[in-house]
């Protein structure tokens, strides 16, 4: 009789381990459901995994329910990979839970309508769990708010919806942009570990490091990161070395430089990759794009993350949702910096810009939104008040090391260096935000902005004519969608016209405003296209 391989029973014991474990994890994940009689349970679910976050929302949970013992809070983190496939499968299925993080990108206006409750009027009223805040129990919910949720243009903020103008979530955090770095790698390459502050000073970091490595032999990178990390760099350096196009373009005269702007002024040719700013802006990227890693445009976000962690990385750009993580694995003492802006004086790069981009129009981040089939609403609303009043936003920015988003709440040591700046001037003009084949353009073709050979030349030859393309296919879409979201809010219009009682400012005249607005422009968007058709 043939004996069987001693690998060939290792691995049927694997297996059976894995089988008889996921058997465990199954019955108590089941048994966990079963609930006291009279129970309130409420769910919520969100793909933030960084560590932190969720150790944050489980204590405010248990916090919670100490107060309100009949009441059961359970927790879904859901990986990011999978979470629009499970979004989608469990609001058509009825099976969502009570209160679901938003993202504007994951949750078109017909969804918002169909499965979300707003939450409008519960905002306008007092928080009572900020009752112990003298300067906040008097204020509405929506006003304790640092920036007390003003409505985000261009579909950012991710808790108020433009078209249905209802607020459909109550964030949790904000978020900003930085680069990180390993303290001792630096100290060891350079002697110091004082974070550059210019652009110039920046790159000579990145050759510094680039020379300590190849003179000790450490698999050392100056830059660590992926297409995700890179572009977090790229977005700030558009949006300095090109304000003062910008401020040319602006023909709103509001300071804001929106996307529609953008676009439409780029189909009326008052600006293209050959306009001396936003070639300056690609030419950025030569300057610092030799010190990437190899292959970093097919790296995922993870993996800058592990190259940084492990050492194998001196820097690393993200945003603050990674703090946490970042401070909490890294077994190296971490710095944060902003990206390095240009001096006015700059001899190459300082034609165009004003100096660094204000941070003080950052909007509220990681919002909950009530679902429409929730079985306890008000308890899901009032678990959403506790999240976000003082002492609970206070308890989540301490565990998570996020930034808080309510008034008076301090910023947790050690994220000092993430507080947005108050001061500055308007962004430029980003060739990202043209829309998602102009971005798709730049990602496939970021090889030519990078490596020994970059050249801003190459890049615009070779896709100047795709972006014309592209931009004007981005218009027509938009002026579709634009019409048929007119359509839908003019039976809104009729009905809140024949109903409701003539109000300022109600809900009538600020869609109607908005309608105005829209129609607006989607006849520029229309009159654009027939004016300056492609080539």
């Amino acid at each position: 009789m043939k004996r069987i391989p001693f690998f060939t029973w290792l691995a049927i014991a694997l297996l059976a381990g894995t089988f008889l474990y996921s058997a465990v994890r199954l019955f108590q994940a089941r048994t966990r459901t079963i609930v006291a009689p009279g129970t309130e349970v409420i769910r919520i679910a969100h793909w933030q995994l960084e560590p932190g976050v969720r150790e944050a929302l489980d204590a405010i949970a248990q916090d919670y329910m100490a107060l309100h013992p009949h009441v059961r809070v359970e927790q879904m983190p859901i990986p990011g990979r999978a979470w629009v496939q499970w979004l989608r499968t469990q609001l058509v299925g009825g099976t969502a839970p009570d209160l679901i993080e938003l993202a504007s990108y994951n949750n078109p206006d017909d969804m918002l309508a169909r499965y979300f409750t707003p939450i409008t009027a519960w905002l306008e009223e007092p928080n009572p769990y900020n009752a112990d805040e003298p300067d906040l129990r008097d204020l509405s919910w929506r006003r304790t708010y640092a920036a007390e949720l003003v409505p985000a243009p261009d579909g950012f903020g991710h808790y108020y919806n433009a078209n249905l103008l209802e607020f459909y979530g109550a964030p949790s955090t904000l978020v900003t942009v930085r680069v990180f770095y390993n303290r001792d790698i630096i100290r060891a390459a350079t002697g110091g570990d004082r974070p550059p502050q210019t652009f110039d000073e920046f790159v000579a970091l990145c050759e510094a490091l680039q020379q300590y490595a190849l003179r000790t032999g450490e698999p050392l990178m100056p830059l660590g990161g992926s297409v995700f990390n890179i572009t977090k760099i790229t977005d700030t350096l558009f949006n300095t070395v090109t304000q003062r196009l910008a401020l040319e373009l602006d023909y709103g005269r509001d300071l804001e430089f929106s996307r529609h702007e953008t676009m439409l002024s780029y189909a009326r040719g008052r600006w293209s990759l050959h306009t001396p700013a936003v070639r300056r802006s690609l030419e950025t990227i030569e300057a610092f794009a030799r010190y990437l890693p190899p292959g970093w445009v097919q790296l995922g976000r993870e993996d800058g993350m592990m190259q940084f962690l492990q050492g194998r990385a001196a820097m690393l750009a993200t945003g603050t949702w990674d703090a946490g993580g970042i401070l909490m694995q890294a077994d190296f003492p971490v710095g944060a910096f902003q990206v390095p802006p240009f001096p006015r004086d700059h001899p190459r790069f300082g034609e165009w810009t004003l100096g660094p981009a204000s941070e003080a129009a950052t909007f509220a981040a990681m919002p909950f939104g009530l679902t429409r089939n929730s079985q306890h609403p008000e308890r899901a609303i009032d678990f959403l008040r506790f999240l976000t009043s003082r002492k609970s936003n206070a308890k989540f920015a301490e565990i998570s090391k996020w930034l808080p988003v309510i008034k008076g709440v301090p910023v947790p040591a050690g994220s000092e260096a993430f507080t947005p700046l108050s001061d500055g001037y308007i962004t430029g003009v980003n060739i990202r935000v043209l829309g998602g084949r102009a971005n798709d353009i730049l990602l496939q073709n970021f090889h030519l902005l990078s490596g020994s050979g970059a050249s801003a030349d190459n890049y615009i030859a070779r896709t100047a004519n795709q972006y014309d393309r592209a931009v004007h296919e981005e218009i027509a879409r938009a002026a579709r969608v634009t019409h048929e979201t007119v359509r839908q809010r003019d039976s809104v219009l009729a009905g809140l016209y024949h109903t409701a009682p003539p109000a300022p400012r109600s809900k009538f005249d600020r869609l109607a405003a908005s309608q105005l607005d829209s129609e607006i422009q989607r006849l520029q968007a229309l009159r654009v296209l027939e004016d300056h058709p492609l080539k």
